[in-house]
């Protein structure tokens, strides 16, 4: 199965223009106003309180993410965390009852249906800032379907959206350099596999003592399939890591079998060719913290992508 092309989602920030995206996003709708007003709520709905608007430029993005089984805080916390990279800070979060429920859904200004359906039993809400002299404010309202997950994005500028540009010589080098060593946004998993030679692939879940890998949806499974898609002389090994309880023996074998099962998903989910992928265990032997923490053990537990070679 070929994965649809990876689009982003270009925040100007005060400073920068930042990239949010996920791997297999599709832009569902965009709506963009040089002076208006959006309501941002930086509470919880209250009967009887107003929420003033925020005035400023403003665009409003839906974004959709095919799949089901998406939580409301899988689709939230990557952007989070985008943003706090970027310098934002967070000044309110609630889901659902917590927010007001109905009530506080419809204070927002959000792009309707059928481009932005909210499940009002099933929604989240994030709103930060960026703290500069140019007030930076980003609002996002999440909320998954049987089938997708949707993700509103509402930005309010208290200057304007820079168009983000470059001149055609360094799109050209770009174009080369990717061709040289492989398709790659920065700050994604392609660059840090392609500048480091492996990733960790976080929040994979497996049974306890299991080799059993959940049903997901893992997003960095999706992220590392449209890279591999997109680069097909790539070759990567899968290696299993464990904590050190149990003899080492165990743990090689069990991490190993994790590794299959990753490469499994790759190859079933995905479409992987299975002749570029390998899989390998090494146990205990080459933790990332200490083993003598729940924090370390839990980190400990991993499966990471090593890249092989590409073209």
């Amino acid at each position: 199965m070929r994965l649809a092309p990876v689009i982003c989602l270009v925040i100007a920030a005060p400073a920068s223009a930042l990239e949010l995206a996920f791997p297999n996003t599709v832009t569902v709708a965009v709506e963009t106003s040089a002076a208006a007003s959006a309501r941002l709520p930086e509470a919880p709905w209250s009967p009887g309180i107003v929420v003033p608007g925020t005035e400023g430029a403003i665009r409003k993005t839906v974004l959709r993410l095919p799949g089901a089984q998406w939580t409301t805080l899988q689709l939230i916390a990557p952007l989070r965390v985008e943003l706090e990279r970027a310098g934002y800070v967070q000044v309110f979060s609630c889901a659902d009852a917590e927010c007001g429920g109905f009530d506080f859904r419809f204070q927002l200004d959000l792009i309707g249906e059928p481009d932005m359906y909210v499940d009002l039993g099933n929604y989240r809400y994030l709103l930060m800032r960026h703290p500069s002299e140019e007030p930076h404010s980003v609002a996002l309202v999440a909320s998954p379907t049987t089938s997708a997950g949707n993700v509103h994005v509402t930005e309010v500028s208290g200057a304007h959206f820079p168009e983000v540009a470059q001149d055609a010589e360094d799109v050209e080098a770009e174009t080369e350099e990717d061709a040289d060593h492989g398709t790659q946004r920065p700050g994604t998993l392609a660059a840090s596999l392609l500048k480091r030679g492996h990733v960790v692939l976080d929040a994979l879940e497996f049974g306890s003592g299991s080799a059993d890998l959940g049903n997901g949806p893992y997003p960095v499974l999706a992220e590392l399939a449209a890279w591999l898609l997109d680069n097909p002389s790539a070759r990567i090994v899968l290696v299993g890591h464990t904590d050190s309880m149990g003899s080492l023996e165990t743990n090689t074998t069990l991490s190993r079998r994790r590794a299959e099962a990753v490469a499994g998903r790759l190859i079933e989910a995905f479409g992987i060719d299975p002749s570029r992928l390998e899989a390998a265990g090494a146990g205990y032997l080459s933790p990332i913290e200490s083993n003598l923490t729940d924090g370390g053990r839990t980190a400990n537990r991993r499966v990471e992508a090593v890249l092989i070679s590409v073209e």
